[in-house]
């Protein structure tokens, strides 16, 4: 089996300009362990069903799962959804209208006049994940709770899909939890961009350490151990 690999939105795979290590990157250095990061920034868990088809999580020994930021912002009840990844010019270009979309939908208060709902309902998010931890029962899944918000009244949402991502962890014998979520509260100022949803260099050693905390005792990679890291080249 490879080393691990990495699922996740924009604080997986790094917010554009920043260029020191992420946290699957700290992760898999401390572990010895070749990385290959599927991170995708303003992706949610219908794209990760696409990566692990792409990028089946089976071949590898630890998978890392973070999802949550855009599967629980909220949107008007029956917004449309393009997905960022697989990628191609006609959905670049979906995208664009639907941003135009919402904007007008802001405009005229739509989230108010026809109700708000998730991006990603909560038990569509935990059943795209539990259905990739189910593919591979041999691999290590880490669930990696979603950080805090500077924008408060999102955490609640975020508490709740973190609160769903716990219950899962515990159901699945291939599955455990490492949140970060109040050390980096706690520490704010320091682990959260000005933007309020990024994480700073220090964020992503408060979730590097989260991860690697959470790793059973004594687990050790397999003999395959390389300190390298790769990134996806069909990814976006």
């Amino acid at each position: 089996m490879n080393g691990c690999i990495a699922y996740g939105d924009c604080n997986t795979e790094g917010v554009k300009g920043y260029h020191e290590q992420v946290w699957p990157e700290m992760v898999a250095e401390h572990l010895g362990l070749a990385l290959t990061n599927c991170g995708h920034t303003m992706s949610t868990t219908r794209e990760l069903l696409h990566y692990a088809e792409a990028f089946p999580p089976r071949g590898y020994q630890l998978a890392f799962i973070q999802y949550g930021l855009v599967d629980s912002w909220l949107t008007f009840r029956g917004a449309p959804y393009v997905l960022y990844y697989p990628d191609n010019p006609r959905r670049k270009l979906a995208r664009k209208l639907v941003k135009k979309l919402k904007k007008w939908a802001r405009h005229f208060q739509l989230q108010e006049r026809w109700g708000a709902v998730e991006q990603v309902p909560l038990d569509e998010y935990l059943g795209n994940i539990e259905k990739v931890v189910r593919s591979a029962p041999d691999t290590l899944f880490v669930l990696v709770a979603t950080p805090p918000n500077l924008d408060e009244p999102r955490n609640p949402r975020i508490e709740r899909y973190n609160q769903g991502l716990h219950q899962l962890a515990g159901q699945e014998p291939n599955a455990l939890l490492a949140d970060a979520y109040e050390r980096l509260w706690q520490q704010k100022a320091n682990t959260l961009m000005d933007d309020g949803t990024h994480l700073t260099v220090e964020g992503h050693r408060v979730v590097a350490g989260a991860v690697i905390s959470a790793l059973p005792a004594g687990w050790q990679a397999g003999p395959d151990k390389k300190p390298q890291s790769l990134t996806p080249l069909s990814q976006g």
